[in-house]
């Protein structure tokens, strides 16, 4: 006889905890959802999916100087960064890459590129002086190793804004094979952070200056899609960037 008594206070005991401990529990849980129904605080895991071809042009405002090629490839797996620079005279077919370049613009270079280097471009981005000088200073510039000979700039090691870097790519007396070599040294260092530790936030003041400077065909909606895997290979001390 006591113990259907017994039984009921059990269960109404279990209820008065239990209420309170469910709803703490189901706080905690929606506090930490997003809207999409992933956890505010979940560590972001990159996949393939961030991984991303870029080609990058550069045209100086000086018609007679010659313009840049270069591809970028971003792992976010690996924390990577392989800058691949493209020569003026690489061949596509029979005509150079610069031909190509002059006569078809960046959407015709892309499709030169992909073709010679049996790869796929996901987004391409062309740049003048303006763009390229906002880039390279926002980046912090870069120590360069400058070679005898080259127009108007002293040789030797030294530090290089975006107006010595400009003035070493583009230069007259620059054979194309060596300047093609410094192209994706300069650029990889940069990145690299070998002259100032670069941060995501380095290159998300450098985006959202750039963005309307530059002829591009990456969107708003394609930076935040990466955003995430941006952070995460900038805020590791391991992050690699090569030529």
């Amino acid at each position: 006889e006591m113990a259907i008594p017994f039984l009921i206070s059990m269960v109404i005991t279990l209820l008065v905890i239990g209420i309170p401990v469910f709803s703490l529990y189901n706080q905690k849980v929606n506090k930490n959802m997003g809207s999409n129904g992933e956890t505010a605080d979940s560590v972001f895991m990159p996949t393939e999916a961030n991984d991303t071809t870029i080609l990058f042009s550069y045209t100086p405002n000086d018609k007679s100087l010659r313009p840049s090629f270069m591809i970028l490839r971003t792992s976010a797996m690996s924390k990577s960064l392989t800058f691949i620079p493209v020569s003026n005279d690489l061949l596509c077919g029979s005509d150079k890459m610069v031909n190509i370049f002059i006569k078809g613009g960046i959407i015709e270079l892309t499709k030169a590129v992909n073709k010679t280097f049996d790869t796929k471009i996901d987004r391409y981005v062309n740049f003048d002086d303006n763009s390229l000088s906002v880039l390279c200073d926002a980046l912090g510039g870069v120590n360069f190793n400058i070679p005898e000979g080259l127009k108007g700039l002293n040789a030797g090691t030294q530090y290089n804004d975006s107006s010595f870097i400009i003035a070493i790519i583009t230069n007259p007396k620059y054979a194309e094979d060596a300047r093609t070599v410094a192209l994706g040294n300069i650029f990889a260092d940069m990145l690299g952070g070998t002259t100032t530790k670069i941060t995501a936030d380095m290159l998300e003041y450098a985006y959202e200056k750039d963005i309307d400077l530059v002829e591009t065909d990456i969107t708003a909606l394609d930076y935040e899609n990466q955003k995430k895997a941006v952070e995460y290979i900038f805020s590791s001390t391991q992050y690699v960037s090569t030529y």
